[in-house]
């Protein structure tokens, strides 16, 4: 396939395309946002998680 092709290609699908940044890889396994963290289990330990409507296929 040449590359003229393969560019149409991409740029004709709907399928985004997505490059992920390696240093990311840094921050596993590490909190960054502990006071945030601590909120939203608080919110969730009191309401719970919101209902998923669940879509119907036709």
């Amino acid at each position: 396939m040449n590359i003229k092709k393969k560019i149409e290609e991409l740029n004709s699908s709907k399928t985004p395309i997505i490059v992920i940044d390696k240093k990311l890889g840094r921050t596993k396994g590490e909190t960054l946002f502990p006071e945030k963290l601590a909120r939203a289990n608080e919110i969730i330990a009191k309401y719970g998680l919101p209902k998923i409507k669940k879509e119907e296929k036709s």
